[in-house]
């Protein structure tokens, strides 16, 4: 057994943060070999230089959450063998104002970043931000102790109890939906608010029950509660959060009802172990569900316990130990360049065509092909390979060509987008998928185009369907739309990144891709930027579409509830200013009807009533009343 004794330094041993992330795992590293010291970082400058010269006596120092000053990073570099951070908040902007920036705290955070010889984030989007100083950066969430099987709290009266759990700067988010919470109480006389924390707020329609926050009583207070709600402001501080609250809801087995923010919209599966709310009429549509119907409520319980099996302390601990006890300080490599001339600089090119790609080394062979054929040759390839595990690298490398190749951990196709539009050079992205094909002169088409709305427009084309081998067979006949093609986006996905042209700027200038969207981010992106930028189509396609087994966006429930999710999301922030009310809850009922045809077709009869209910209230209309018909039949049948 490897054995590597470890200097822990820490700010404050009281917090959360410092009991999940690092003392729960204490045991766990010691059974693999890593032995910690754990110390907090003195107040006093020389205490604390006298605890960095202790490092000389360590395989390795693990720098918790803190971020240094000047002088500190130069004494804990200076005595550190290797330096390890792990952080779990977007520290590098301010709590109270996130939309300001705040230069203090990002140089703070750069600094720390850029000294470490590995990072450990506790998810994807600080993950993002910590890879712009460092290369070597692990996703690692943070963990909890699942083991609550043989807990049983038998409910004595009929209340159900609406729990939320959290500290005092956080208890704002729950005030944000407290016009939710009043409703709720007034429709229900036996729903209760239970607050677990250290302060308290008071509703007029609905008890509160104040239960104070200890380490003892957190767990039996929430196994003996029915719903979960984690409410989140959406900034660019609260998209760090780890979403620790919805792993404890799940361990106790509750349904969840969150804000879609960060990792909160992958936590909970809308759907499946909760509901994704945005506005407070969705919070108490989603909460009101839940109250009326205590099977869905196990259901989901059941679903979200399976989920968080995966983060439990067991698991993550193992996790940690590994990463601390194979890192190799020779891995830090950024951007790999693999060209015919490794002395020749890449010149400056008009056109960045990037590719995202994860394990698709055969069809990524043929989409390079369809570039390495355009008309148009002023243009880099960027690709971004999001975690392969088949080659992919290798493969890149042996065809010779002059391509930028980025490797990163699993983290996502939003994530890996982000990722190429930083990496790319051209004044103008253009993206394609490593199972899709480019028409021969796709890019001369498109520069053409945005060279004469002078690089202040996105262009974009249709595509034809091809098979796994292919084969087109068929042609995408969607209308497509010039100028503001807001509305018309809002009732249909049209544009798609593949065999478009974006202006490098518009994308910089924007808001990135969300990567809490498993899918469907590129449609969130293109609904934000149709309403400050023109979009110019083209009458003939620009690529060609492959289906096949694997293809990320093929239908499905869930698939259908992130497109609802995505298009509910944009007009409740801001779409209400493009799309009339009457056309928005049409589409709204459109997509709700087809989520619930696919309710139905995967046997899921109850969702599919709540589904196409909404659907109709939304819009009367006859194709959810057939549909809702047909689903309490099949309901009733498989019941009987």
């Amino acid at each position: 057994m490897n054995v590597m004794n470890v200097l822990v330094i820490i700010s404050n041993p009281t917090r959360a943060s410092y009991r999940q992330r690092v003392k729960v795992h204490l045991d766990i590293l010691r059974s693999q070999g890593v032995f910690a010291k754990v110390e907090k970082l003195p107040h006093n400058p020389l205490q604390r230089k006298k605890l960095f010269r202790q490092a000389v006596n360590y395989d390795c120092v693990l720098l918790h959450k803190k971020a240094l000053n000047y002088l500190d990073a130069i004494w804990l570099r200076k005595y550190s063998r290797k330096i390890i951070y792990d952080f779990d908040d977007a520290i590098m902007y301010n709590t109270e104002h996130p939309e300001r920036n705040d230069l203090k705290r990002q140089k703070a955070f750069q600094r720390v970043a850029s000294l470490s010889d590995m990072i450990i984030a506790g998810n994807t989007y600080l993950a993002e931000h910590a890879r712009k100083f460092n290369t070597n950066v692990h996703i690692l969430p943070t963990a909890l102790d699942t083991r609550t099987d043989d807990v049983q709290f038998p409910k004595k009266d009929d209340k159900i109890r609406l729990v939320w759990i959290g500290s005092k700067s956080t208890v704002r988010y729950l005030e944000e939906i407290r016009p939710a919470l009043e409703e709720i109480g007034s429709r229900f006389h036996n729903a209760v608010l239970r607050i677990i924390c250290d302060t308290f707020i008071d509703l007029e329609n609905m008890p509160v029950e104040k239960k104070e926050w200890s380490l003892e009583t957190q767990v039996p207070d929430l196994l003996s509660s029915d719903i979960g709600l984690a409410p989140l402001t959406d900034n660019r501080f609260t998209r760090g959060k780890c979403g620790f609250k919805i792993l404890q809801y799940a361990a106790a087995g509750l349904p969840v009802v969150t804000s879609p923010v960060g990792v909160n919209s992958e936590y909970v599966r809308d759907n499946v172990t909760g509901f994704h709310a945005v506005s407070i009429s969705e919070w108490v549509e989603k909460i009101s569900v839940l109250i009326q119907n205590p099977e869905l409520r196990k259901r989901m319980g059941k679903a979200g316990k399976e989920d968080v099996e995966q983060y439990d302390i067991e698991v993550i601990g193992r996790k940690l130990a590994d990463f601390l006890l194979t890192y190799d300080p020779n891995k830090k490599k950024e951007t790999v360049n693999y060209r015919h001339n490794e002395n020749t600089a890449p010149s400056q090119k008009t056109v960045s065509i990037c590719i995202p790609t994860y394990n698709r080394k055969n069809y990524l062979r043929e989409t390079i092909q369809s570039i390495l054929d355009q008309t148009y040759k002023d243009y880099e390839i960027v690709i971004v390979d999001d975690g392969s595990t088949d080659g992919t690298g290798q493969m890149v490398k042996e065809l010779g060509i002059s391509v930028t190749y980025y490797w990163q951990e699993n983290s996502g196709d939003a994530a890996a987008r982000n990722k190429l539009i930083e990496l790319a050079k051209g004044r103008y992205i253009s993206f394609i998928d490593s199972d899709d094909l480019l028409m021969p002169d796709a890019i001369e088409k498109l520069v053409i185009a945005a060279e004469s709305e002078k690089g202040e427009a996105v262009v974009y084309g249709s595509y034809y369907r091809i098979d796994q081998d292919g084969k087109i067979y068929g042609r995408c006949k969607r209308k497509l739309y010039s100028g503001n093609i807001t509305p018309h986006l809002f009732k249909t996905i049209f544009v798609h990144a593949c065999g478009s042209i974006f202006p490098a700027k518009i994308l910089r200038q924007s808001p990135a891709f969300d990567t809490s969207l498993r899918i469907c981010s590129d449609y969130d992106l293109w609904l934000r930027l149709s309403t400050r930028h023109k979009f110019i189509a083209l009458p003939e396609p620009t690529f060609k579409r492959r289906r096949h087994e694997t293809n990320l966006s093929k239908a499905s429930l869930e698939n259908c509830m992130i497109e609802y999710q995505v298009i509910n999301r944009f007009y409740e922030n801001g779409g209400r200013e493009f799309i009339p009310p009457a056309s928005a809850k049409a589409v709204l009922s459109r997509k709700q009807c087809r989520a619930g045809r696919y309710a139905m077709k995967e046997g899921m009869y109850e969702r599919a009533c709540e589904l196409l209910v909404e659907s109709f209230h939304k819009k009367p209309n006859l194709k959810s009343l057939i549909y809702l018909t047909k689903a309490k039949v099949t309901r009733s049948i498989t019941k009987n």
